[in-house]
């Protein structure tokens, strides 16, 4: 029996409705990245914005060797997380468990059809993993393959490593784009819904995902494009569409190359798929283009070139 929606989900969507996107956000957004410019100098960033850390109201805290029951388990028999580490994918858990699903079923499809299977001794990373929402459906291969999931969110990483490693891996990385792996480590790196929050570093940060992928290894990167705009205008009842809105001038006419509607950590940002495509061509091979294969988002697959 499919589990109910409760009062903690009724108000994040709520919030999710009425404050985080629409009007309001923007509103918000404009006054605290004012205020936020007044203080930005090289010290003080890093602090403001380039991770959130684990038990962030604490002076302290403690792991246990033997951490508590999980909420429960998926038909694979993982640990699943608390309902405030879903990050709005869903209403219930069978609502969440399944996005994950459906993500990775599609992106293993596209990988498929580039000619990309999981091999033994393959290495790969989840940028962005959150609470492995997606990462925990490439179980199957975590016996021949060396899995890793990244995020900036404390909370989310440290929950992942006490109730899945193993089979998996973890660690928490920030804003910088940095990752604390060798050169040419991965065979595959996915990142859903990533560069969709990435404003000014883009660039930067496609070139270190090219640092550490091998040689004729896959990126599959989903993007906010011109579709997830069409997309959107068709249903102005979803939430993004109201943020998106509120910047109509920025894409009515159809000339933009990018641009973010709020900074930083909290942006969301959209590309002309053309303009994405021509950041990428001297570095990477793009092998496909594939419209909403993470919901409204364009999931784009390149390939690491020599």
């Amino acid at each position: 029996m499919a589990s109910k929606v409760t009062w903690f989900g009724r108000a994040r969507y709520f919030l999710r409705s009425h404050i985080v996107h629409g009007p309001v956000r923007v509103v918000l957004q404009n006054l605290f990245t004012r205020f936020q410019s007044l203080f930005i100098q090289p010290t003080l960033l890093p602090y403001f914005i380039s991770y959130f850390p684990f038990r962030k109201n604490h002076y302290s805290y403690l792991l246990p060797k033997n951490p508590p029951a999980p909420p429960g388990r998926d038909a694979n028999g993982l640990p699943y997380p608390p309902e405030h580490l879903w990050l709005g994918y869903g209403r219930t858990i069978e609502e969440w468990l399944e996005s994950g699903v459906r993500h990775v079923t599609k992106m293993r499809e596209i990988l498929a059809t580039a000619g990309y299977h999981f091999e033994s001794g393959d290495r790969v990373l989840e940028l962005g993993v959150a609470g492995s929402r997606m990462l925990r459906n490439l179980v199957d291969v975590a016996d021949r393959c060396e899995i890793w999931g990244t995020d900036l969110s404390g909370e989310h990483i440290m929950w992942s490593k006490q109730y899945l490693s193993p089979p998996f891996h973890y660690c928490i990385t920030t804003t910088t784009p940095h990752l604390p792996f060798a050169d040419n480590y991965f065979s595959l790196i996915y990142a859903g819904s990533v560069f969709t929050h990435i404003d000014d570093m883009t660039d930067t940060w496609l070139m270190e995902l090219r640092r550490v992928l091998k040689t004729g290894g896959y990126a599959y990167l989903t993007i906010h494009d011109q579709h997830t705009i069409r997309v959107l205008s068709e249903q102005r009842n979803l939430d993004l569409s109201k943020t998106l809105y509120c910047r109509e001038k920025y894409f009515k006419n159809n000339d933009y190359g990018m641009f973010t509607i709020g900074r930083y950590m909290r942006s969301q940002v959209f590309f002309d798929t053309d303009y994405f495509t021509s950041m990428v061509k001297d570095f990477f091979e793009v092998v496909s283009v594939t419209p909403e294969a993470y919901g409204f988002q364009t999931a784009v697959l390149l390939r690491k070139k020599a």
